[in-house]
């Protein structure tokens, strides 16, 4: 096997690690900066056509400052170019609807735009016209409204593909599923919708002193045209840049098929995986990319960009030295304590002969990436562990029927089931006499450890009323222990079939089953580790904790042992959860 990495990077290499994935990402994150400042900007047209002039004039002089003016341009350029780029490598366009959606998308923004930009920003630094909020308004609704719809659809559109952008990116962040994407929804909702009633409502406004010949007179006076000819000029200009813009876009598209005509009739690679076919094909195209135009099965939750580590293989054999990962690339394989010989197949281009394993079922991308759950690929992110155990329930049912049994874990389950969901928690599974649950899933660090500390309360009491009611049936009461813990841990949907569900992996889960086996030695209901009040930036005033060894630690974790939630006295920090 020869996976050795050669010692330097080829400049092909690093222009895809650098240019293609940071710039574009960089670039497009400027942006939805500027369209966001446009869309607010846009919002005060509910209060008045004034309003709306203040904030325009206040936006466009503080991006008409030189040095953002060239920071958005240069922006601009680069995402718009890097996007023709990533269009050009890809050596498959089989893509998911939503990618082909953001696609169209940036291909027709520009070319909706152009209009607006053209008669904006360029005809003041061209021919010196004060394109004033009142300028942008009459040619919208008065003198051209077929460029109005066009410039809505233009800023709509470049909205959506950057949300689209914005979320693909950050899904793949710890913090992003702790409660952002929730408001990021709702702002990516409410914004347009806001924005559109506001230019609407100032259009409705201006729309009458069109017709005040007085109005016109002054509006004319400080629009500063030097001639009627402009107009001409201007609309010249614009079919120049938009006609210049389309041959940019159909050569693109032009070269992707002479490419791929030169290099069927070049040097060949042969791919051989572990448990599939054996592909030949040209050079150029990644791992990734043989793997789909050939329609062989290969994971790849973030569609080939190098931010998940779904399409890894494991390089079992290959006659030509692979060139080392980029940056980001070397993230993502740390990230999972990759070995050596395993690399991510949207990043690796095969020259040669090479054998490899796909190391992800492959229906993890076909199946059920597709479907619509948040946690389909996997995230990392702080949660509260409980386990919850009966004590000596072999005792208690040796002597009872089978379905005595059946029913009195029925009822202590529905009882636990009522007590977790009605704190926002979720049951991860039933262990027989016991269960887990997670805490925090779908709410923040701190809100998921209070409501965990909450639940516990709750647990106690359905436990005491069950005891209370099947009193004539058990010889004696239920008890049980719990154990409370917060920490990181793997979320993702596992298991096969019916099987399959949401569950959590990690050290944190290990930790919070050792402190529920504790409070057998602790003679006590609940043990809590110090970790879980941190994150519920509570501090307990009375209560000390111990330190104890669990086992597979070497070092002591701090805990509290309690019968009851009551016993810990605490207040509020102002720690960070």
């Amino acid at each position: 096997m020869n996976v050795t990495p050669v010692p330097n990077k080829s400049a092909r290499h690093l222009f895809n690690g650098i240019t293609t994935a940071r710039v574009r990402s960089t670039s497009g994150l400027i942006l939805m900066v500027y369209v966001t400042c446009h869309l607010v900007a846009h919002c005060f047209g509910l209060i008045s056509q004034e309003a709306l002039s203040v904030a325009g004039e206040t936006m466009k002089t503080v991006w008409r400052w030189l040095p953002l003016t060239v920071i958005l341009y240069a922006a601009l350029i680069a995402h718009f170019g890097s996007a023709l780029f990533h269009i050009y490598q890809q050596r498959s366009l089989k893509m998911r609807i939503r990618e082909w959606f953001q696609l169209v998308l940036g291909i027709l923004i520009p070319l909706l735009l152009v209009s607006h930009v053209m008669g904006t920003r360029y005809a003041s630094a061209r021919y010196g016209i004060n394109d004033s909020y009142a300028y942008v308004l009459l040619s919208t609704f008065v003198f051209s409204p077929v460029n109005g719809y066009l410039n809505a659809a233009g800023l709509v559109a470049s909205w959506v593909h950057g949300c689209i952008g914005v979320h693909m990116w950050a899904r793949f962040k710890p913090w992003y599923s702790q409660g952002y994407f929730h408001w990021g929804l709702s702002v990516a909702t409410l914004l347009p919708i806001t924005s559109l009633a506001g230019y609407l409502s100032a259009g409705r406004r201006i729309v009458p002193l069109a017709s005040d010949g007085e109005w016109l007179e002054v509006y004319y006076e400080n629009l500063q045209l030097s001639s009627d000819d402009v107009w001409t000029w201007i609309g010249q200009d614009t079919e120049f840049v938009r006609n210049l813009l389309i041959a940019i876009i159909i050569l693109v598209f032009i070269a992707r098929v002479v490419r791929t005509i030169l290099q069927s009739h070049g040097d060949t690679i042969s791919i051989s995986y572990f448990d599939g076919p054996i592909l030949n094909g040209p050079k150029g195209p990644t791992l990734l990319e043989h793997s789909l135009s050939n329609n062989v099965p290969h994971a790849s939750v973030c569609g080939g960009r190098g931010r998940c580590s779904t399409c890894r293989v494991r390089i079992l054999e290959s006659d030509f030295d692979l060139e080392p990962p980029d940056e980001n690339e070397t993230r993502v394989l740390k990230r999972i304590n990759a070995t050596t010989d395993v690399r991510l197949a949207c990043q690796i281009r095969p020259v040669g002969k090479m054998n490899v394993m796909r190391l992800l079922p492959s229906e993890a991308d076909m199946n059920v990436v597709e479907k619509d759950s948040n946690w389909a690929s996997g995230r990392e992110r702080v949660v509260t562990v409980m386990f919850v155990d009966l004590r000596d329930f072999t005792g208690t049912s040796e002597n009872k029927l089978p379905f005595d049994v059946v029913y009195l874990i029925n009822q202590f389950s529905r009882a636990m089931g009522i007590a977790v969901e009605g704190h926002n928690g979720r049951i991860d599974k039933f262990l027989g006499d016991g269960f887990m649950a997670l805490f925090g899933v779908n709410e923040t660090n701190k809100q998921g450890a209070r409501n965990a500390l909450a639940a516990t309360e709750a647990i106690i009491a359905e436990l005491s009323v069950l005891n209370e009611r099947l009193k004539g049936d058990l010889a004696k009461p239920l008890r049980m222990g719990i154990g409370l813990h917060s920490g990181n841990v793997i979320l993702g949907e596992m298991g096969y079939g019916s099987a399959r569900g949401l569950t959590a992996l990690g050290e944190t889960v290990n930790l919070a089953s050792r402190l529920e086996s504790a409070t057998k030695e602790q003679k006590c209901t609940v043990c809590v580790s110090q970790a879980t009040l941190d994150v519920a930036q509570f501090t307990p005033v009375t209560l000390r904790p111990k330190r104890i060894d669990i086992r597979g630690l070497k070092s002591k974790v701090e805990m509290y042992a309690i019968e009851h939630p009551d016993e810990l006295d605490v207040i509020e920090n102002n720690g960070n959860g």
